[in-house]
Parts: structure tokens; sequence; C-alpha cells
């Protein structure tokens, strides 16, 4: 049974609830990148192997969720904003909280990185103006680091202020019009995992750096999910069809999880590993999207302060991580115990830290949070991850 249409201005706790889960998941995820035997900026001395095929299933769902309940946050905001006020609330909830990110959060990841690798001795005081020399990482210690994905947004919503401005003529309503139609047609809405393959396919040489301009892949890729999620956003009656193939849907996602799992590249050539990926990656999205719909209807007690929290806890999780990590790498136990204290620690001092900054009315929109006296639930504003 397809799930009943909402008004243009309904709320959406299943978006909400999303959001709040892809943040969990990342955190988690970036845990496990201490003890698995990936690139990461510290790393424990008894790795677990055992993680890293979650965590490249994870790898290839967390952040482009989180895209694409962002480019849908974007037409829910554009609902009740003029594109005026709309990149100046982009501005203030995206590029200050990148900014002072860069100068406050991510510095001491780097500081704690470079004591783990000897690379320099001395106290956080004499690190913190190297910051100002602003040399890119990994030769300086000017970065954005984790907090790429808000830098990734940020761009996506200014560049596509004129496609937004001609989606609000006539033409545009009439264009939304039959793209609602067609997608929510058949199993239509798949087809929107092409342009997602040839991207990836493409551009496979460029690796994924996060610097914005030599990262054409995950640039597009991503900018593509963003504009997917606001297209989706602008649809609303694809949302019962996705709810109708939501058992098909996760058919697709068990079978392509299975070839992943089984003949992970390099065991299967590039290409069609690429696709399979690609598969998994859009699927996925779907499959989350469907279900949510169908089965979270109501706001829980507890979702809308959760989702207040999610983009702070964005902002700390990774520095929180790494410094936790660093001092627990001394301790006298196996992996396992390690990975449980790193985790269970890190998460409640990142929770401790956001409620602190909710609590604080200066430092909220430092961390993209609207003023305490003016704050209210809005569904679906959007993610960062």
């Amino acid at each position: 049974m397809n799930a009943p249409s909402r008004p243009a201005d309904a709320h959406h706790p299943d978006l909400d609830w999303l959001r709040v889960l892809a943040i969990v998941v990342l955190h988690l995820f970036h845990t496990g990148m201490m003890f698995n035997s990936w690139e990461w900026h510290i790393k424990s001395p008894q790795a677990l192997p055992q993680l890293e095929p979650v965590m490249g299933v994870l790898h290839l769902v967390r952040m482009p969720l989180l895209m694409v309940i962002s480019g849908a946050g974007t037409a829910f905001a554009l609902r009740r904003r003029t594109l005026g006020a709309f990149a100046k609330d982009r501005t203030k909830r995206l590029l200050l909280p990148l900014v002072f990110g860069m100068f406050v959060v991510v510095p001491p990841q780097i500081y704690v990185e470079r004591l783990f690798r000897g690379q320099f001795q001395g106290g956080y005081a004499a690190f913190y103006p190297t910051v100002f020399d602003f040399v890119p990482y990994p030769a300086g210690s000017f970065s954005w680091h984790h907090l790429w994905f808000v830098a990734y947004l940020f761009h996506y919503c200014i560049l596509a202020l004129p496609l937004f401005a001609a989606l609000r003529t006539e033409r545009g309503e009439r264009f939304l019009a039959r793209a609602d139609a067609w997608l929510s047609r058949g199993v239509n809405v798949l087809w929107l995992g092409v342009p997602l393959v040839l991207v990836r396919v493409l551009l496979r040489d460029f690796p994924e750096t996060h610097a914005l301009f030599d990262d054409p892949r995950t640039f597009l890729m991503y900018g593509l999910l963003f504009l997917y999620g606001h297209l989706l956003g602008r649809c609303p009656g694809v949302w019962g069809r996705l709810v109708a193939l939501r058992h098909g849907l996760l058919a697709l996602w068990v079978a392509a999880l299975i070839v992943e799992l089984v003949w992970p590249w390099p065991v299967m050539p590039v290409v069609p590993a690429i696709v399979g990926g690609s598969i998994l990656i859009w699927s996925g999205l779907l499959v989350s999207l469907a279900y949510a719909r169908r089965h979270i209807r109501v706001s829980p007690a507890w979702l809308p302060h959760a989702q207040a929290l999610s983009y702070p806890f964005y902002i700390f999780h990774q520095t929180v991580i790494v410094c936790v990590g660093y001092l627990c790498l001394r301790l006298p136990v196996g992996p396992w115990a390690m990975l449980l204290t790193v985790l269970t620690v890190s998460f409640a001092l990142t929770l401790a830290l956001c409620e602190g900054v909710s609590r604080v009315a200066w430092l909220r929109p430092l961390f993209g949070m609207k003023p305490r006296a003016a704050r209210t639930v809005v569904l679906a504003q959007e993610a960062v991850g």
C-alpha cells in the first residue's frame, strides 16, 4: 500500500530520522578508521581487518545519504524563502561554521596527527600559529578535513541558485510536474543512477581528495546527489512510488551487496566494480528513503532535539575521535576493548560538547544552529556530515 501523500509544508520525520542515523553511522565509521588498514590520521598498533568489509559498504552509503537529504532540504527551505534569503541563510549556516571549523575545530586533529607521526614536538600553543601560514594540509596545517562536506554543500547551494530561479518560473513548474509524473511510473527512478555510473566510470582515474578544485569525480558525483535530493523534494508523487517499490529495491540492493562483498575490486575488474558499487549506492539510497517514508510517520519526542544537535555533532565528532583515540593508544587492552573505549568516550564527549554549544547563544551560529529564541523545528533542513 502506498504511503498517503503529505501537503507541501508537512513534517517529514523520516528524513530527520535518517539524518540522525547517518550522523551516528558516520561516528562509528570514523572510529573504525583508527583500527583498519586504511590510511588515516592516527592508527591503532593493533588492527581489526574484520571491520573493513562493513566499512567498505558504509563508505558507499553514509555521505551520499546525507547529501541527498541535504538536497531535499534545499527544496523544503525554498518553499518559504526568497532566493536571496536562501543564499544568506546558507552563508550563515554553512560558510560561517566552515570557516570557524577550519580555524578552531580542525587544527587539534592536525596537531595530534603531527605528534603521532613524530613530526612535531611541543605544546598546542606552539603549534597553532602554523595554521596562519595558510599552507594546505598535509604540507601545512590549514585544512577543512572532515568539513569538506560543508564546503561542497555550500558551493552546490550557491551554484544552483540560477537553477532554483528557473524552477520557479512557469516553465520550471511544468518541468517539475513532468519529472514527477515520469519518476512516479514503473522503475524510472532507478534510471537516475545512470549518470552516477557514468561519472564514477569516466572519472575513475581522479582520486577522491575532498580538496574541491582537484576532485572532479567526487565533486560531480555529490553534485548529482544534491540535485537528485532537490528533485525528490520537489516531486511529491515519487515518494509513494518509492514506498510501492521498496521490496524490489531492497532485493536489488542485497544483490549488489553480495556482489560487492564476494567480488570486490581488485578481484573484479575496475569498471564492473565501479558499476556494481554505483548500483549499491543508488539502490541503497532509495531503500533508505522508501522504508523510512513507509514506517516513520510520527516524530518521537527525542527526534527534534537530536536533529538540532546533528550538525554540531558532525562538526565536532572527528576531532574528538582523533584526540580521544590518541590518548587511548597506550591503554593495556586489546583492539576490541580499545575500539569500544574510543567509541564510547568520544561519542559521550561529542554529545556533551554539542549540548554545551546549544546552550550558549553566541556559539550557536558558529555551529550552524539557529538562534535559541527563534529556533523552531523545521523538517528536512540540510544535513551535513
